[in-house]
């Protein structure tokens, strides 16, 4: 009879604990202030604060295990972010750039180095078009995990048109960091 009640207390308390898939994992991102490499007037760290205000709205999603945590990096470039990312304890870290978008094939300069700016194809006056390029960097390895750019046409405000931006970035981000990690249970 004293086997019977020690099984049957041993299954109760393990049928209230959440199984194993159920599980949320949390990921660390630490946001990097925004590089302007474009000729409109931004302020990085207020870009850097939108991205992150956008992916604490995406924190969690119902259809995936993967909770994100966004933590706000003062450094701007590679080098220093991936250093205070990892004094924060963040697996990944974003860095993103401002750009003017150009016609045809072009080239945006800026003091770490060159890079190239995004094309627009179709009738778009590029000078009322805003883009942001935003790479995923894991952190201690520096292994980009994605990489992309957003374009969005400007209304009356430079400001608002980065904003806008930063939340189709956060989305990115938002989706490849959830579909880049598999489930794993330790």
């Amino acid at each position: 009879m004293l086997v019977v009640l020690s099984l049957g207390a041993g299954f109760a308390q393990t049928s209230n604990k959440p199984s194993t898939p159920d599980q949320k994992r949390t990921i660390r991102i630490g946001i990097a202030a925004t590089m302007n490499r474009s000729n409109r007037q931004i302020t990085p760290a207020w870009e850097r604060d939108q991205l992150v205000r956008e992916l604490q709205r995406l924190r969690a999603d119902r259809k995936s295990i993967i909770v994100l945590e966004a933590v706000a990096l003062e450094a701007t470039g590679h080098d220093k972010a991936s250093a205070e990312a990892e004094k924060k304890g963040c697996e990944y870290f974003v860095l993103t750039t401002l750009l003017n978008p150009s016609r045809g094939p072009g080239i945006s300069g800026g003091p770490d180095g060159s890079q190239r700016s995004p094309v627009v194809i179709g009738n778009g006056n590029v000078s009322r078009m805003i883009a942001m390029d935003f790479t995923i960097l894991e952190v201690g390895t520096a292994r980009t995990v994605a990489e992309g750019a957003t374009a969005l046409v400007e209304g009356n405000n430079d400001t608002r048109a980065a904003d806008d931006t930063m939340r189709f970035v956060a989305h990115r981000v938002a989706t490849e960091l959830r579909s880049s990690h598999p489930p794993s249970f330790e």
